[in-house]
């Protein structure tokens, strides 16, 4: 059999894909490869936050590419409730999801997290916003957040954004699949792609296929594949491992006679401002469980497990800035996951330099996100040429600069004594944060001058990959 599209990849984006394709055309012949335990799935780890304001970054209003980025999330924000009902009516399945996060502004944050949380109580007020209803929150009336008294909130905000069960979501979506006649789901993994001009052959660790169009949905892992394709390679981003880890917590339902479970169980989503890039601390309240996530990191290979003392810290930090309910809470398991982290921290998404081969990737933690809106609108482009998805984000591209060289430095600055602050890290006293800040530059401009860059800017989170010379120079030159 020639399948009409082979999608590399079960995860969340893959899936849904599928899905989107089987709806525009029924009787399309569609393979989804990758392996039953999904392991390493950024979609299987995560709580899942729907993430949209939350994530929310300091000036990307005036960046055209975080912008567009933005906007993308926005548009799958307007359908997922739509999304959300037509898979449960065709899975038969009940998914969790609940709408609203509480967006704390910690006493224990630097200064340019106060002027953060500033930043999204303006963006959330803006006009092409102010249907998602959000709003200035008392701390005090946050069902289940009971901080330690250095970490009480100075201010708290309530976005529209919610949380979804990503594994019954992913359960319900598969159901639907497994049922779809032409529709074949393959335990494999894929070793390679012979790319001919009219017809490609995707070799397997146990056996091969021929199709007509191939989508790279597999996360990172997608680039084990494409360095065996030269043209790709060369002119594409390269992908790495964003590495995150959670904790999965259960309500014990142990009290004392002055407790009152109702009262200290939260109803909706807590976490922190992204603090050094990284997604900041959360806690999801499900039914059964509450979700705590989520370290972040990135590699440039796949660690097997999280590190012990990501675990330890997201521990200890919720405990600090959330409360008892997590002490109190039974540790049920750990989630671990690779978020899809491009070369330049965008997406990479639609057909390659490579007529045919298609790029669902590099979405970093936004992938599940936003998967309702790229995914339906890459199934009309792969039929039918045409879509809505921003031309900036094609995979074969330059890398698209993270500001300017410039204002990319104060950036990472900022996120390293963010970071240095967060982790409780030995800070200078407040007579010579200048001079912290001054080494901190020395060693940063040292990077830029190491890879010649003059006005390109490194986005802070990729900046241990320049360090350690992980980034593929080749690339580098065509900048």
């Amino acid at each position: 059999m020639i399948y009409d599209v082979a999608i590399i990849g079960n995860g969340i984006l893959g899936s849904t894909l599928a899905l989107e394709l089987s709806k525009l055309q029924k009787n399309l012949k569609i393979i989804i490869i990758g392996p039953k335990n999904k392991f390493g799935s950024a979609s299987v780890a995560s709580g899942a936050m729907l993430n949209v304001f939350a994530e929310i970054e300091q000036d990307f209003i005036n960046n055209q590419y975080l912008k567009k980025r933005f906007e993308l999330a926005v548009s799958a924000l307007n359908i997922w409730k739509k999304h959300h009902r037509y898979i449960e009516n065709h899975s038969k399945k009940k998914i969790e999801l609940k709408w609203g996060t509480y967006v704390l502004n910690s006493a224990r944050g630097t200064k340019f997290e106060d002027r953060l949380f500033e930043y999204l109580n303006k963006i959330v007020n803006l006009k092409n916003y102010k249907n998602f209803n959000s709003a200035i929150t008392n701390p005090d009336n946050i069902k289940g957040l009971s901080p330690q008294a250095p970490h009480r909130p100075i201010r708290a905000i309530k976005v529209y954004d919610g949380f979804i069960n990503s594994v019954q979501l992913l359960n319900a979506i598969d159901e639907i699949l497994t049922k779809k006649k032409n529709i074949t789901i393959c335990d494999d993994v894929v070793k390679k792609i012979n790319y001919k001009r009219n017809l490609r052959e995707i070799l397997t660790e146990k056996t091969k296929f021929k199709c007509s169009q191939i989508v790279l949905a597999n996360g990172a892992y997608a680039q084990k594949i494409v360095n065996k394709l030269p043209d790709l390679k060369n002119n594409t981003p390269k992908l790495f491992f964003g590495a995150g880890s959670a904790v999965i917590l259960k309500s014990n339902n142990s009290r004392s006679k002055f407790e009152d479970e109702k009262e200290t169980y939260p109803d909706l989503a807590i976490r922190t401002m992204d603090r050094g890039h990284a997604c900041g601390l959360h806690l999801l309240p499900f039914k059964k469980h509450m979700y705590l996530g989520a370290s972040s990191a990135v590699f440039s290979l796949p660690e097997p497990n999280p590190r012990s003392n990501q675990i330890a810290f997201m521990l200890n930090d919720a405990m600090n800035q959330i409360g008892p309910v997590v002490g109190r809470a039974s540790f049920e398991s750990y989630s671990f996951g690779f978020r899809p982290v491009s070369e330049d921290v965008f997406p990479l998404i639609g057909e390659t330099c490579l007529k045919n081969i298609w790029y669902l990737n590099g979405t970093k933690r936004d992938g599940l996100t936003m998967s309702p809106f790229i995914c339906s609108e890459l199934a009309k482009e792969i039929l039918n040429g045409k879509s809505k998805l921003p031309k900036e984000f094609i995979p074969s591209r330059k890398l698209i600069s993270y500001f300017n060289k410039r204002k990319a430095i104060e950036k990472t600055i900022i996120a390293k004594y963010n970071k240095e602050n967060t982790h409780n890290m030995i800070l200078p006293d407040s007579n010579d944060v200048k001079g912290h800040f001054k080494k901190l530059r020395i060693s940063i401009e040292k990077i830029y001058k190491k890879y010649q860059l003059k006005s390109f800017g490194i986005h802070p989170e990729l900046l241990s990959l320049y360090e350690n010379n992980m980034i593929n120079k080749s690339l580098i030159k065509k900048r």
